[in-house]
C-alpha cells in the first residue's frame, strides 16, 4: 500500500466517510505516475511514481500538484484548506492544494479525484487559484529531493511520520 493510499484511510476513519470510493483508477494513477520531473532542479528523484512509493508527494501537496497542472492543459492550482487534514505532515492548520480540472478536484496527498461539489461537501475551502502562470513555475528551493535526504537518513521514521496526525497544542 503506497503511503497516500495509507493516508487516504486513516483520514476516512478520522472523518467516517470512505475516501476509498473517490481513489484514483488505475489509468489515471499510471498517467500521474508516468510524469517525469525538472531534471535541472530534482537530482534524486526522476519521476512521480517515486515520489508516491517513497510518500515525498505528502506534505508537498504544492509541489505535486504543480506536477498534475504542467502535464494537464487547462488545469488550474488551488489553495485553501482542508480541515480533515489538519495536523498532517506540513499541514498543522489543515493548509493545502489541489488540481482543479473539468469540475474535478484532484488531492495528490491522498490520491482522490471528486466533483467539486462533493469536494466542497467533505470540506476543501477554495481560497485562492493560482494565477496559471505561477502554478507552471517550479521553485528550487521546494524539491521531492530535500524530502528524499531525510529518507535516506532513516527511512523508518520518515515513513511513520507520513501517517502521523499532531494534535493542536
Amino acid at each position: 500500500m503506497l503511503p497516500s493510499e495509507n493516508l487516504r484511510d486513516i483520514i476516512s476513519e478520522r472523518i467516517g466517510i470512505d475516501l476509498n470510493q473517490y481513489a484514483w483508477n488505475n489509468n489515471f494513477k499510471a498517467f500521474v505516475f508516468s510524469i517525469e520531473l525538472e531534471k535541472y532542479l530534482e537530482d534524486k528523484v526522476s519521476y512521480l511514481d517515486e515520489v508516491f512509493k517513497l510518500g515525498l508527494n505528502i506534505g508537498h501537496c504544492g509541489l505535486t500538484a504543480k506536477y498534475l497542472v504542467v502535464n494537464i492543459p487547462n488545469a488550474d492550482l488551488y489553495y485553501g484548506k482542508l480541515p480533515a487534514i489538519t495536523g498532517t505532515k506540513n499541514s498543522p492548520t489543515g493548509g493545502h492544494a489541489w488540481v482543479v480540472f473539468d469540475d474535478f478536484v484532484i488531492d495528490t496527498s491522498l490520491m482522490i479525484s471528486l466533483n467539486i461539489q462533493k469536494a466542497k461537501e467533505l470540506g476543501y475551502i477554495f481560497e485562492k487559484r493560482i494565477d496559471p502562470r505561477s502554478a507552471r513555475v517550479f521553485s528550487e528551493y521546494d524539491l521531492f529531493s530535500n524530502e528524499f535526504f531525510h529518507y535516506q537518513k532513516d527511512p523508518e521514521a520518515f515513513t511513520k511520520q507520513l501517517t502521523l496526525i499532531q494534535s493542536k497544542k
